[in-house]
Order: structure tokens, then C-alpha cells, then sequence
């Protein structure tokens, strides 16, 4: 075994026994693990606590992986094809694992058709209508996003301070949330008023990734943005919670209740 293997090899460890416990990893339990001497691991715990991917707890010989590590770990471990069929087996998980979850659509919504009502009013049809007041130059430029979808749009309306479609698009958001749970977990993460952010499908905007850490979250939290489908519809689910939580084993419960 490769001096460098054996290293990724304890840090491994030392993360699947803390998510699986959410207690500090001694030597004894790596030696146990692992079956590798106490005085190797003894080496390579410091190798890891000099590079910052382990903490140690107080003077206790006790590590658990840092933070910037879970970051990393969660980055290779992302899923997909994730397909809930009870919600009540939803709201179960949320609270076992003390996670906020926002369920939204609006991923099947595309803009087909742009309508002139008699150069009085603008109708986008999304198979659900908006409706704005006819401007032509709006009107040229609706036609332009023929084919793009709900949220796409939106941005494109933000970045051009397109107040009108901003606000119709928000309006419209409300009617998409399919089921939203622990709200107290989300106002932890922040402690303060920006956790209103994460209560409705505006939060899709915050995320450049499916996978966010700060500046979004707080330094030790993180949110999870991912395809599902929910009770038979195209969505989008949110996970948010610690570095810390065990999101391999949520997704892998979600596989095996579908």
C-alpha cells in the first residue's frame, strides 16, 4: 500500500465513521477499522491535521474531519435520479436528519408561444399564462425567448431589471412549491432574516451549482440542489443542513423507499 493510499485511506475512514456515529474517531477505532499500527496512524493523523483536513478536539487525541473536508468529500458524492413517492416519508427524513427541504417545479415549464392581444397586452404561454402589458419593444424581445425555460428566463428578467415579467415570474413561483419542511433548520443556518430566502423557488437563483457551501451558507453548512421527481412531477428539491449530515444516506433511503 502506497504511503499516499494509506493516507486517503484514514482520512476516508475517519469521515464515514463520524457521519455514521457524529462523534470524534480515536485511535483505537482507526486501528480497528483499518488494521493498520497504532504508530502509522499516529504519523499520518498528523500529516492530516498539518494540511487542515482533520480538527482535534480540545487536548483530547480525538480527531473529526474539518470543514473544508466535508466540502470536498461532498463535492465527489453527488447523486442523481432521485424519486420520492410519499411525502410523509419525505417529512420523516427531514426530521431524522434535522434538514431543511424545499420540493418546487417549474423545470417542465417552457415559454412555447408569445401572444399580441390586440396590442394591449402580451400573453407568455408557459401552458400556465402570463400576462403583461404590451410594450413592442418587450414584445420583440419575448418572442426572442421562445424555447427557454421558466427559471432561465427569470434570470435573463433579472439581469436586465425587467421589473414587470421579475414580479409575474414571482407571483407564479408560489403556485410551484410542492412541499416545503422544517423552516426552524433554515433560520439556524443563518440566525438572522436572510433565511427567507431559502422559503420559496427564488432560492434556485442563489445556486451557480447544484452543490453550494459559502458565500451562500454559513461557514459549516452547505445545500444540495438536485432533479427529482415528486409524487409523479418533474421538480426540483432542495436539501440544506451541516457539512456534517449524512446526505449519501438520505438519497440512498429516498433509492430504496422508490
Amino acid at each position: 500500500m502506497k504511503n499516499q493510499n494509506k493516507k486517503d485511506l484514514i482520512l476516508d475512514s475517519i469521515i464515514q465513521t463520524y457521519l455514521l456515529d457524529n462523534a470524534p474517531i480515536g485511535f483505537n477505532e482507526l486501528n480497528l477499522n483499518l488494521c493498520i499500527p497504532a504508530s502509522t496512524i499516529r504519523v499520518y493523523l498528523k500529516r492530516l491535521s498539518d494540511e487542515g483536513l482533520i480538527t482535534q478536539l480540545h487536548i483530547s487525541s480525538r480527531r473529526i474531519p474539518a470543514i473544508l473536508t466535508m466540502q470536498n468529500y461532498w463535492q465527489s458524492e453527488q447523486d442523481k435520479d432521485i424519486n420520492i413517492k410519499s411525502e410523509d416519508f419525505l417529512k420523516e427524513l427531514n426530521k431524522q436528519f434535522g434538514i431543511y427541504c424545499l420540493v418546487y417545479g417549474g423545470r417542465s415549464l417552457v415559454l412555447e408561444e408569445v401572444l399580441d392581444l390586440n396590442a394591449k397586452f402580451i400573453v407568455l404561454d408557459f401552458k400556465e399564462e402570463l400576462v403583461l402589458k404590451y410594450e413592442k419593444e418587450a414584445w420583440n424581445f419575448l418572442k426572442s425567448l421562445i424555447g427557454l425555460d421558466l427559471f432561465s428566463i427569470e434570470n435573463i428578467a433579472f439581469k436586465i431589471n425587467f421589473v414587470e415579467l421579475v414580479e409575474k415570474i414571482a407571483s407564479l413561483r408560489q403556485n410551484l412549491i410542492y412541499y416545503r419542511s422544517n423552516k426552524e433548520r433554515a433560520y439556524q443556518i443563518y440566525q438572522n432574516d436572510e433565511f427567507v430566502k431559502f422559503l420559496d423557488c427564488g432560492v434556485h437563483h442563489h445556486f451557480k451549482t447544484s452543490l453550494e457551501f459559502e458565500p451562500l451558507f454559513k461557514e459549516g453548512f452547505m445545500g444540495l440542489k438536485m432533479d427529482a421527481e415528486f409524487l409523479g412531477e418533474d421538480v426540483n428539491i432542495i436539501l440544506a443542513g451541516s457539512v456534517y449530515t449524512d446526505y449519501k444516506k438520505i438519497l440512498q433511503y429516498i433509492k430504496e423507499a422508490a
